[in-house]
């Protein structure tokens, strides 16, 4: 008993862990940045830091004769082999149960992802002409507040704010932005068990189990032939 209650130990361990949310914090200012945060753990994703690796010592290498590589046979390609045998309509149908299988991920995904915070500021100039940069503020403004309230209505925004601003007597246009991003890894964990199941029962399987069209003898062909011209 003490080692099943030790196993329970450990999975409830893990459970409780991945229950811990995950957060992705993206901003650019002068540079971009990307970093992802998990309990006490920080990594930095974009820019990595780089480590310098010590150089190593060549050693001489000796001459070896050239071995001859037998010829491989060359595997037939499953899904040439489905086409083949289920033609256009299959292939179609192979294409809807995919996207259907990732939608549901995304719908999935789309529930437990929190957008903790979303900030964006645009700054519209267009080389001292106050004309073309006040057209082209009306149309920043027509193109990301529409944006942003689409985000803000279909996912979870917890706290977010956009100012675009003309400048009338700069010279160019600038951008900067800061977004967090977290979820918990046990959603995402189900919902990716869920697209590789769905995927493989309804699209790898039905390709792989395919088998390859046997070509029609040679006799039979010149006797259809034969019959047809009598």
């Amino acid at each position: 008993m003490l080692a099943v209650y030790i196993i329970l130990g450990i999975i409830a361990l893990i459970v409780l862990l991945l229950s811990v949310k995950v957060r992705i914090e993206a901003e650019y200012f002068d540079s971009f940045k990307l970093r992802l945060r998990w309990l006490f753990l920080h990594f930095d994703i974009y820019p990595m830091q780089k480590k310098e690796k010590k150089p190593k010592k060549e050693k001489p290498q000796k001459e070896e004769k050239p071995q001859e590589e037998p010829e491989k046979e060359k595997k037939p390609n499953p899904f040439k082999t489905f086409y083949e045998n289920q033609g256009f309509d299959g292939v179609m149908q192979l294409i809807r149960d995919t996207a259907d299988a990732v939608g549901s991920l995304m719908k999935s995904v789309k529930k437990h992802l929190i957008i903790d915070e979303l900030f964006l500021w645009v700054v519209i100039s267009h080389n001292h002409d106050a004309a073309q940069t006040a057209i082209e503020y009306g149309q920043a403004c027509q193109d990301v507040f529409p944006a942003m309230g689409f985000i803000c209505s279909n996912l979870h925004v917890r706290k977010y704010d956009v100012e675009v601003e003309p400048d009338f007597i700069g010279t160019f246009s600038s951008a900067q932005f800061s977004a967090a991003i977290s979820i918990r890894p046990l959603f995402l964990i189900n919902a990716g068990i869920v697209l590789a199941v769905r995927l493989l029962f309804k699209v790898v399987l039905k390709i792989f189990k395919a088998k390859p069209s046997e070509p029609q003898n040679h006799t039979e062909t010149q006797n259809l032939q034969g019959g047809a011209t009598q």
